[in-house]
């Protein structure tokens, strides 16, 4: 991850924390990244969130993970591999 951050710092400002979520039963390790839009080179938005979502599907599959949430904010996309719910979370039906 520190390698693909160190690739990132040159193209853009992002920042990368460790934290944990909590959800139905559930308690994970789970990376948080969050993007500026830096002013003086500013990207259009809709360039901006192709590149977000980009850069999550490569992290996706690198990491195997089947869901990511992306908080924008004027909208929240969730990419998912597959729309299996994990056994382990308990849903209220």
């Amino acid at each position: 991850m520190q390698s693909y951050q160190n690739e990132l710092i040159t193209e853009s400002d992002v920042t990368l924390s460790e934290c944990d979520i909590v959800l139905s039963g559930q308690v994970e390790p789970h990376l948080k990244l969050n993007f500026i839009n830096y002013p003086k080179f500013p990207l259009e938005e809709k360039i901006l969130k192709i590149e977000i979502e980009n850069l999550t599907k490569s992290l996706m599959q690198k990491f195997e993970q089947n869901r990511v949430v992306i908080e924008y904010l004027n909208e929240t996309v969730m990419l998912e591999n597959s729309d299996l719910i994990d056994p382990r979370i308990k849903r209220n039906n």
